[in-house]
């Protein structure tokens, strides 16, 4: 269970009020650059997995202690069908998936380290990819393909773009540097249709130029992939979705510029090599990204958040709902520009990480064409102007 220990915060214990020991590492090594609320929050999602065990019989501090990967594996697989074995499955339920499964593979990955263990690392280093394949794309809460994607009202994306243009009135972060942090994030979001997750895993230098043969201008580009060079100290490890995640993308050059804006002015120095940079100077992390949003969110007039909540059914914006408004936008323009439906498919499967066989494109090419996006879509999506001018009304 979960109990408060001032002046650490809270830890987690048995029944018998001992802690559970590798929880208690993890917070040890995790809880200093977390939010004492998120800390808590991981912890709970945590005690759910250790809970699970102990129903079954088991030991997860045992298990984790002696790689038992076969225990270990038995143990994710009845723990997600635990989660998803219920009559509505909710997005809480991806959350504390997420959490455990990383707590679980955060622990390998130090005892893999510890010489004392007695493991060959190979070994070790094997049976850890076989969990990666096997448990980590797994999601108990999935969206129905047949709900309806939008993009976001351009009345909300012109006053969010208000809300994150660093130096606006209308920007609730007083820091120079962490508007510009948000601003990078926005940018990455909105106009490269990125994902959360890919984001936060970009090196430092991911944006590259190159002049182009035909025109002799500048063309700017970047790689979307995993970083292995970095050690990285988050408590909840960004990722790359699948293979066809990695790819790479063009850049327009008003959109370069912003992101070169904060990487060489506004990043400051870091120990780490990932691209955006908490204030701390630490890797910006998953629950950094919501917090910047619902704090831009929060920050936009009441009509607009009424507004939002009508057409969209939400609260907040979140990271995925840019990236549906980034490829609502762009299913359009390939339309609208005389590509074939099979022209645009392909273009969308590539820009946005999707595999050759995926449905994604159907469905906003459906979102593109409804009678609400039914306005003349304009080449340069990526001109502020321009993306207010291509929203639904």
């Amino acid at each position: 269970m979960l109990v408060s220990a001032s002046p650490f915060g809270h830890v987690l214990v048995d029944d018998h009020h001992i802690p559970r020991y590798w929880a208690t590492v993890w917070a040890m090594f995790h809880g200093p650059r977390l939010a004492a609320s998120t800390l808590k929050r991981k912890l709970g999602h945590i005690e759910a997995l250790y809970a699970h065990v102990d129903q079954l019989g088991g030991s997860l501090d045992d298990a984790l202690h002696s790689l038992d990967f076969v225990t270990l594996g038995n143990v994710l697989e009845a723990f997600f069908a635990q989660l998803r074995n219920v009559s509505t499955p909710t997005e809480s339920a991806q959350a504390r998936w997420n959490t455990s499964f990383h707590f679980v593979r955060d622990i390998c990955e130090r005892l893999e380290r510890d010489p004392t263990v007695g493991n060959k690392m190979e070994s070790v280093r094997a049976r850890m990819a076989q969990l990666d394949r096997l448990y980590l794309g797994l999601r108990p809460f999935r969206r129905r393909l047949g709900a309806k994607l939008r993009a976001l009202p351009r009345n909300v994306v012109a006053a969010l773009l208000d809300a994150a243009m660093p130096g606006s009135d209308a920007n609730p972060f007083e820091k120079v540097e962490t508007q510009w942090r948000v601003y990078a994030v926005v940018c990455l979001l909105l106009y490269q249709g990125l994902r959360r997750g890919e984001c936060l895993l970009l090196p430092a230098n991911f944006l590259k130029s190159e002049v182009d043969a035909r025109t002799g201008n500048l063309r700017w580009y970047m790689s979307v992939q995993s970083n292995e060079t970095e050690d990285d100290p988050r408590g909840t490890h960004p990722s790359i979705k699948t293979a066809s995640s990695v790819r790479t993308i063009p850049v327009a050059r008003e959109t370069a510029q912003a992101l070169l804006a904060y990487g060489e002015n506004y990043r400051g120095i870091a120990e780490h090599g990932f691209y955006l940079s908490s204030a701390r100077g630490a890797p910006l992390s998953l629950e950094g990204v919501n917090l910047a949003l619902r704090r831009l969110t929060e920050a936009l007039p009441v009509a607009i958040r009424a507004e939002l909540f009508d057409r969209t059914g939400a609260h907040m914006v979140t990271p995925h709902a840019l990236r549906h408004t980034c490829a609502v936008v762009r299913t359009g323009q390939l339309l609208k520009s005389g590509k074939t439906p099979e022209q645009t498919m392909m273009h969308l499967r590539s820009f946005f990480g999707w595999s050759r066989k995926s449905l994604m494109p159907l469905h906003y090419a459906k979102a593109a064409l409804d009678d609400s996006l039914n306005d003349s879509w304009n080449d340069e999506f990526d001109a502020r102007l321009s993306v207010l001018r291509n929203l639904p009304q």
